[in-house]
């Protein structure tokens, strides 16, 4: 069912998990009634690309002719699956990424604020995981924290993550460009052993081709990291 995150007069829906049209309908028969203390009723619909066709449908209903003491708040990462009959009756804004350095920084502030001790390394492996999201980063550094006991090394996020470290990955590109096949199966197999997620170890590999790239094309420091 709906819950409200501290406010009788906001209530979030979670449309992974309440995805059918008897959900989106209870809360369109509940849209009538006034806020309480706060001057709109606020639903926020998360993972709105979730919902089903009819729940779609039926919440089109109520979007066309939205009563004025209501606002709907949608969040989606796959906005490209809500129904342009949906997205022509909202205001779209776009979250930016926020970039790696930034997020590092924060990281960093959180830890000092804390108290705890994490290597300015380990810090900059979270960023670069988290892809832009303060929350998904904060939840790696926590797990981080959980395995380090108040402390946090390169080394120990690095084995968290299933990363491969920096001479590894130049080590296996150096292979795979002069085309020697057996020695780049050979390392592989070592990664493999090692546990190091094969997913994390390509993405490696491409990020160091591009950074070469574009130090190629005259890319400047800071650009690059």
């Amino acid at each position: 069912a709906p819950n409200g995150p501290g406010s009788i007069d906001v209530i979030e829906i979670d449309a992974a998990s309440h995805n059918g049209v008897d959900n989106i309908r209870e809360m369109t028969d509940a849209v009538r009634y006034a806020a309480v203390s706060a001057r709109y009723k606020m639903y926020i619909i998360d993972e709105v690309h979730m919902l089903s066709k009819p729940a779609f449908n039926a919440l089109l209903k109520t979007l066309e002719e939205p009563p004025e003491h209501v606002k709907f708040l949608m969040a989606t990462t796959e906005v490209d699956k809500v129904p342009v009959t949906v997205l022509s009756r909202t205001q779209r804004f776009d979250l930016r990424r926020i970039p790696a350095e930034k997020l590092a920084a924060h990281f960093a502030e959180v830890a000092k604020a804390e108290g705890l001790e994490v290597e300015a390394e380990a810090l900059g492996m979270i960023a670069n995981a988290a892809e832009g999201s303060a929350r998904d980063g904060l939840s790696m550094l926590d797990q981080a924290l959980a395995h380090g006991a108040g402390t946090v090394t390169a080394d120990e996020v690095r084995n968290m993550l299933g990363l491969a470290d920096r001479g590894r990955i130049r080590r296996l590109l150096q292979v795979v460009l002069s085309g020697d096949a057996a020695a780049a199966l050979a390392q592989l197999d070592e990664t493999h052993d090692l546990g190091i997620d094969p997913t994390q170890l390509l993405r490696g590999l491409m990020e160091s081709l591009h950074a070469a790239t574009r130090a190629k094309a005259g890319a400047s420091a800071a650009m690059l990291q």
